[in-house]
């Protein structure tokens, strides 16, 4: 690639035929391909085809260099346990077997069987002293005294309440069933006013003629077959239950839309009507 004679004989020489135009093709189209191939081999440090063979001789001699320093590091840090036991080596007796000596050694000298150890790091072993604890060298001052028995009947006596007492738990004790919470709109106020007999069950009304389910919600209701919904509310379609009640008790079912901001309320009012349901905007409707 960076011989100028080669280039020069490249670039005045002939190609002829098919073979001719493939070799020019190719010398042609090497030429951005080594200039990028040599940029991104510059940039990452590292060649873009990796070849197995480079990397394991680089790692064994990678391998080789670090071994050697570490044996260099060994070498010039030794323990001092080596030179301390080589020194008093020869006060040791030339009958002791060869795996004997150094223990045989440090017990002589007092060291540790384990390793050298420093003055400084030496543990100091103390004594732990156990106290037993009198009733006398109780905490008076706390707020709940330890009695020292069961029997207090003596205390109970003086009214002391800093004792705790047990006290009998009755599990099958039955709480009283909170009552419902009675319904209040503008149908129960309506016949408040007008001296109306009528009752209540859940959200519906029952007066001698009727059972009144009151729509009063100001938001945008979508009202489905089964389900009602509005922006992050949503409630069972009470139409069937609705039905339900007047067939039992023989009344008339009645929705009363104190609220008419519905989607495509005339179509729903037609198919509540003929579901057999009758649709009141207005109280009045119903003397």
């Amino acid at each position: 690639m960076f011989s100028a004679h080669y280039w020069w004989k490249f670039f005045n020489s002939t190609l002829h035929g098919f073979t001719g135009f493939v070799f020019g093709w190719l010398v042609y189209t090497a030429i951005p391909i080594y200039i990028a191939t040599t940029i991104v081999t510059y940039r990452k440090k590292e060649f873009i085809i990796k070849i197995p063979l480079i990397d394991k001789v680089l790692g064994y001699t990678s391998k080789f260099l670090s071994g050697k320093k570490t044996e260099e590091k060994t070498e010039e840090t030794q323990p001092q346990e080596e030179q301390t036991v080589k020194s008093i080596d020869s006060d040791v007796p030339p009958d002791v077997p060869p795996e004997l000596r150094i223990p045989y050694a440090r017990a002589k000298h007092n060291l540790s069987l384990t390793g050298p150890v420093s003055v400084y790091n030496k543990q100091t072993q103390q004594k732990s002293k156990k106290t037993e604890q009198t009733p006398e060298a109780m905490d008076t001052n706390s707020p709940m005294p330890i009695p020292t028995d069961f029997d207090i009947s003596e205390s109970l006596d003086n009214g002391d309440e800093s004792i705790p007492l047990f006290k009998d738990i009755i599990f099958d004790e039955q709480k009283p069933e909170p009552e419902p919470e009675k319904l209040e709109n503008n149908t129960t106020k309506y016949f408040t006013e007008k001296n109306i007999e009528f009752e209540t069950y859940k959200q519906f009304i029952a007066t001698n003629k009727y059972v009144i389910y009151e729509h009063n919600d100001e938001d945008f209701w979508i009202m489905d077959d089964k389900v009602w919904f509005a922006a992050g509310k949503q409630i069972d379609s009470p139409t069937e239950e609705l039905i339900g009640l007047a067939k039992q008790n023989e009344l008339t079912p009645v929705i009363y839309l104190h609220s008419q901001n519905i989607m495509d309320i005339e179509n729903i009012i037609s198919g509540f009507e003929k579901s057999g349901i009758r649709v009141v905007k207005n109280l009045d409707e119903l003397e």
